[in-house]
């Protein structure tokens, strides 16, 4: 549910005010000029986190978005959301518009898309919309003594951005006409005893929608289960937002 009725929005407010997280930024960070990360700090003692998880945030009256976390201490008080200011919808105008002091309500975190804890080596694929995610997973799988490995598909102009970040995904050029087929044709590459032994390998793939439909479509045929693979898209050609 991305867009409702103002008196919606506004009852929504009351009936979920205990899944609702009172916070004030506290830090504003431009790692672009189309990248911003920001510092949320609130009481998140009561939170169970997971690296994946996303929150949903009120734009304006009527529209909702949802955004996954780059970092989040309970202990501390504090999250973080890495920001795409691709300036096309209301959700990029909120989030440019946020500032030192500001306040805002943060409902979650939830979502499907999360750390899977069954799994030792660990496949991520993603694009500009996804690069704070997976900071927040390659460091849980750097904490827990993990394999990972990522995809970033991004513009010629944004490939320093993992870097800016701290992330070592590997990044890759993006194709409008051919989604993912760049990430695809490198992977397709690899030696055939991987895709015999990713039975403890789980795959997120998560960014474009068309994106993520090819890209699972490969790995199927590669033999992958449906199981171990995750998808989270972010965004749609022709929707302003998910």
């Amino acid at each position: 549910m991305t867009k409702v009725p103002k008196w919606l929005g506004d009852t929504m407010e009351v009936v979920y005010q205990r899944f609702m997280y009172e916070t004030v930024i506290t830090n504003v960070e431009y790692l672009d000029e189309k990248l911003k990360r920001v510092r949320f700090e609130g009481d998140f003692r009561k939170i169970k986190f997971m690296p994946g998880n996303v929150v949903k945030v009120r734009v304006n009256d009527t529209e909702y978005r949802h955004y996954t976390l780059s970092a989040f201490d309970a202990k501390t008080g504090f999250c973080e959301i890495v920001f795409y200011l691709h300036g096309l919808g209301p959700g990029s105008n909120w989030a440019e518009g946020l500032k030192m002091g500001d306040r805002a309500k943060l409902l979650g975190p939830g979502g499907k898309l999360y750390y899977s804890e069954n799994r030792v080596n660990h496949f991520l694929f993603g694009d500009e919309t996804s690069l704070g995610w997976m900071k927040c997973m390659e460091e849980e799988a750097e904490r827990r003594g993990e394999f990972f490995f990522g995809f970033a598909e991004l513009d010629e102009s944004h490939h320093d951005w993992a870097e800016r970040l701290g992330s070592s995904v590997k990044i890759v050029g993006k194709s409008s006409e051919f989604p993912a087929q760049p990430v695809i044709d490198i992977v397709k590459e690899w030696e055939e005893d991987f895709w015999l032994t990713a039975v403890d390998t789980v795959f997120y793939l998560t960014g474009r929608t068309k994106s993520i439909q090819a890209f699972r479509k490969f790995l199927l045929s590669k033999g992958i289960s449906s199981k171990k693979i995750k998808t989270e898209p972010y965004w749609a050609d022709g929707k302003s937002g998910l």
